[in-house]
């Protein structure tokens, strides 16, 4: 295997290994103490918007490792 190939591979599995985090254990342990909070009005707006901003920074993670592995 070429170099470049097993950097390639080593930013792949990166990638698994974050998503996989991230999805799986983060975001739902958010949404549920957000939940489990019973907030109302303009909080409960800014408080359901957390786990978005989670999904676009995981995004910025994945871009970021990919753009390194690049390199």
């Amino acid at each position: 295997m070429k170099r470049g190939q097993a950097g390639l591979v080593n930013v792949f599995i990166g990638l698994m290994v974050v998503i996989l985090v991230a999805v799986s254990v983060v975001i739902p342990a958010v949404q549920g103490v957000i939940t489990a909070g019973n907030y109302t009005g303009t909080l409960a707006t800014v408080l359901n918007l957390i786990p978005l901003l989670l999904v676009i920074a995981l995004v910025l993670v994945i871009v970021g490792l990919y753009q390194t592995g690049r390199k």
